[in-house]
């Protein structure tokens, strides 16, 4: 059910996105939704992954024709015990169950946990950790992916927390799933990370790069920080998003999840369809 042919990559999308919606309307509404906004593929994200609700996601799954092609877990969720969405320690039988249910082989992983993220060794640690968990799924019949932010790009003697991840994981236990607009918070250039990683990064996750100066009387706290700098809808963005998904095509990408983490005020689905757009208008039309 989550596998697109090799060379024909999908536009998906990271349901976090609407996230809120699907809390309260479930997916029957949200997934027609989405398909009417032009996009057929998702990525669950920031939901509770329980039996009524994988029932739910089959039942509309086929009535509306879109395709679950990713799920997601914590590993010692970052933000506590109650993050939704699976553990994998505590819920490794349920997270397997769960995606052979829905025929889904790619399992993401958007965190590590806190005590690893402040020194070389806590990336060791965490490496580690992956390539267990990406073992254990393997035998199952299913993928690991490690999606990035940009905390990770925090350097320890010369090399950063992200490169100790993708020098030390197993690439037949762990892929990556790179996220270009934390790479570029971050300060590195997303298209050099998708060449890098071409081979191990079956999803590329598509999410543009604003500066905003924010309403207000300006100030030097907004000048030095972060407050200028938003998610923005695909194409709308300083991103060369054009160059990005040629790059993730070049290197075997099969799925292309936009994701917008906030939208400030505006319908998700009218961001989603000012997105889908924008990818037509670059050419990519025949990914959607």
């Amino acid at each position: 059910m989550s596998e697109a042919r090799k060379g024909a990559p999908k536009i998906a999308l990271n349901m976090s996105m609407v996230k809120t919606i699907m809390w309260d309307k479930g997916p029957d509404y949200t997934f027609e939704r989405v398909k009417a906004a032009g996009l057929s593929y998702f990525e669950l994200s920031q939901v509770d992954m329980t039996d009524a609700f994988i029932d739910q996601v089959l039942e509309a799954s086929a009535k509306h024709g879109v395709t679950v092609m990713s799920t997601s877990l914590n590993y010692k969720p970052l933000f506590g015990p109650n993050a939704k969405g699976f553990d994998i320690e505590r819920d490794l039988d349920r997270i397997i169950e769960a995606n052979k249910r829905l025929g889904v082989t790619y399992v993401r992983d958007s965190l590590i946990p806190r005590i690893c993220i402040h020194s070389e060794e806590g990336y060791y640690k965490a490496a580690e950790d992956l390539n267990h968990y990406g073992k254990l799924l393997k035998e199952q019949g299913l993928k690991l992916y490690y999606h990035n932010h940009h905390f990770e790009f925090e350097k320890f003697n010369g090399k950063t927390g992200f490169e100790l991840l993708v020098e030390n994981t197993d690439p037949e236990l762990v892929g990556f799933e790179i996220d270009v607009h934390w790479i570029q918070r971050a300060g590195h250039d997303p298209v050099k990370w998708i060449e890098r990683l071409a081979g191990r990064e079956d999803m590329v996750h598509l999410k543009d790069y604003r500066i905003c100066f924010p309403d207000g009387e300006p100030s030097q706290e907004i000048f030095h920080r972060e407050q200028c700098i938003q998610f923005a809808e695909i194409g709308e963005g300083n991103l060369d998003m054009k160059a990005i998904i040629e790059a993730s095509v070049k290197g075997g990408a099969i799925y292309l999840p936009i994701e917008q983490d906030q939208t400030y005020g505006l319908d998700p689905f009218d961001c989603i369809r000012t997105s889908v757009k924008n990818i037509r208008d670059m050419g990519f039309g025949g990914y959607l």
